[in-house]
């Protein structure tokens, strides 16, 4: 299939889960990822870490998240 674009990479992946902890485990324990930072936001109803694989200019970012209340949007 002939595309008018190029894919060069994947910057961001983005997970949520009602139990970030159980992400956390699989994505950092199993997989290797390393967390850089986290990030909370009532507005956003967020409570996210931030981890990363690889780095420099191939470096992927994966945030896994929750909500601080499951029963506000994002769900």
């Amino acid at each position: 299939m002939d595309r008018p674009f190029r894919i060069l990479g994947v910057q961001q992946v983005a997970i949520g889960g009602l139990d970030k902890n159980k992400l956390a485990h699989f994505w950092c324990t199993i997989m290797g990822l390393t967390k850089v930072h986290d990030f909370k936001s009532e507005r956003e109803n967020v409570d996210e870490d931030v981890l990363q694989i690889g780095e420099g200019p191939h470096a992927v970012e994966v945030d896994i998240m929750q909500p601080l209340d499951p029963e506000k949007k994002p769900k």
